[in-house]
């Protein structure tokens, strides 16, 4: 166990279907353009860009260092290059996130709308559930051929600190009213990461292994890890890999002055 490693494993169609992930873009894009229509601000299309070159950047290094292996990609039964899944990935798997967590966030902090921001929290907690169960529950392939299968804590988790330090270096500079705005942002994604992760693992599209993967790629020893793990990972996964590495999102165009100040 000592020098074995886990594994985060996505199962069923989450991991090599693109049209769910499409049409959270789409979600996305309709937020900015709301949002940029109805209080006639730049907000949340330079978090949308800022979240799509930031995160579409990660997931290639993901993808070229071999830490994320997802060979089947398809969008309506065809398969896609990566210089499309990678793109599409950032935007549905990052941006998307960053987004409603902000659009959440911003209808909370207003009292006026603040009935709207449960109900929309409501309705995306209702569309997480249906789009993670609408082909039903898998019984996980453990050990076997998945969509994906990576380490938990990649040699490349060490760059996490550099990543999150213009939000954490943000959050400490900035004003009381942006920094309520970046805290609430940063509670409503970490508590959609941890609904969503436990929708994917009820699911059976999300579990945790532990084994060895070899020097020539090949996996050995992989079996299940106990429920303890397997929760200390999504939270892990909801704290660290959504809620935390998204804040630049946010926090990048505020200090490069894109986003004003109250």
């Amino acid at each position: 166990m000592l020098l074995e490693s886990l594994f985060i494993v996505r199962g069923g169609f989450w991991g090599e279907e693109y049209e769910f992930k499409l049409l959270f873009a789409i979600v996305a894009i309709s937020i900015t353009i709301l949002d940029w229509k109805w209080k006639d601000r730049k907000d949340y299309l330079w978090v949308f860009l800022t979240g799509a070159i930031f995160w579409t950047s990660v997931e290639l290094m993901l993808h070229l260092t071999g830490v994320r292996d997802m060979p089947n990609r398809y969008l309506f039964g065809v398969e896609i290059p990566i210089w499309v899944s990678v793109p599409m990935q950032g935007l549905s798997e990052g941006v998307s996130v960053g987004i409603m967590g902000l659009f959440i966030t911003d209808l909370y902090l207003d009292k006026e709308m603040r009935k709207y921001s449960i109900i929309t929290f409501l309705a995306v907690i209702t569309g997480m559930a249906l789009v993670m169960f609408s082909h039903g529950i898998y019984i996980p392939n453990v050990g076997g051929k998945v969509p994906s299968r990576r380490e938990v804590f990649p040699l490349w988790s060490l760059l996490i600190p550099v990543l999150v330090s213009p939000a954490i270096y943000w959050f400490i500079k900035t004003d009381s009213e942006s920094r309520k705005r970046g805290f609430y942002m940063f509670i409503t994604m970490f508590i959609l990461g941890c609904i969503w992760y436990l929708f994917y693992w009820l699911s059976g599209q999300r579990w945790v292994e532990i084994g060895t993967k070899n020097p020539d790629g090949i996996y050995s020893n992989l079996r299940r890890a106990d429920l303890v793990i397997e929760f200390s990972v999504i939270l892990y996964n909801a704290v660290v890999e959504i809620a935390l590495i998204y804040m630049p999102f946010l926090a990048i165009p505020y200090l490069c002055g894109l986003i004003q100040q109250k």
